[in-house]
C-alpha cells in the first residue's frame, strides 16, 4: 500500500526541488512542508530550502504512514483494515492532498466500505472546492479525485479475509488439474 500511495502522490503532487508557497506553507519534494533527514528527524520547509529526489522520496515514505494514522482516526481501524490497499492508497493521496479526510460525508462513506460509495463521495464531495485557485488547477486536481475515485472503484476486494484469495484458489485449481492431466497421459 505504502509503494501504491508514493505512485499516486508522485504523479500527482510533481517534484520540485526547491521550496515554493503552496496556500499555506512552503513546500518542496513532492509537496511536502517538511524536509526529513536520513535520521528520521524532520524540519519545516523554509523559502530558500532545496532538496533532491533521494531526500523527497524520504520525506514521502515518513509522511505515509502519518497520514494512514490520521485517517484511522478519523474512520477506525475496523473500517480501515476492511479496505483493499489500492482504495487504501487512493485515500492516502486524498489525505495528502486535504491534510485529512477533512469531508464528513467521505468519512462516513469510508466507514460503510462501499467501494463505488466512497469513489462517488470523493468526487462529489469535492466539487465545489478550491474556487480560490486557478481553473488549470481547479481541473487538474479535479483530475486527482477522478483518478482516485477510478482507482477505489476498481480496487480488488478482500476474499475470506486474505488479499488476492480468489487468484490463489484459482492458482491452486489449475495446478490439480494439470497434475491429473499428467498423471492421466504419462
Amino acid at each position: 500500500m505504502i509503494q501504491e500511495s508514493i505512485e499516486i502522490l508522485k504523479k500527482f503532487e510533481g517534484f520540485s526541488s526547491k521550496a515554493y508557497w503552496d496556500v499555506n506553507a512552503y513546500r518542496i519534494g513532492y509537496g511536502s512542508d517538511t524536509i526529513t533527514s536520513l535520521n528520521g528527524t524532520f524540519r519545516k520547509v523554509t523559502s530558500n530550502d532545496t532538496i533532491n529526489q533521494q531526500q523527497a522520496d524520504l520525506d514521502l515514505a515518513r509522511r505515509i504512514p502519518q497520514f494512514e494514522k490520521v485517517i484511522i482516526n478519523q474512520v477506525g481501524s475496523d473500517a480501515w483494515n476492511k479496505l483493499p490497499s489500492q482504495a487504501k492508497a487512493s485515500l492516502i493521496s486524498f489525505a495528502y492532498n486535504y491534510g485529512s479526510i477533512a469531508k464528513k460525508s467521505l468519512r462516513e462513506a469510508i466507514k460503510t466500505g462501499n467501494l463505488n460509495l466512497i469513489a462517488d463521495t470523493l468526487v462529489q464531495s469535492t466539487l465545489s472546492d478550491n474556487k480560490n485557485l486557478s481553473s488549470a488547477t481547479r481541473e487538474t486536481l479535479k483530475n486527482r479525485r477522478k483518478y482516485e475515485a477510478e482507482q477505489i472503484r476498481t480496487s480488488k476486494t478482500l476474499q475470506s479475509g486474505l488479499p488476492g484469495a480468489k487468484s490463489l484458489i484459482g492458482i491452486v485449481l489449475l495446478s490439480i488439474g494439470a497434475t491429473i492431466l499428467y498423471n492421466k497421459f504419462k
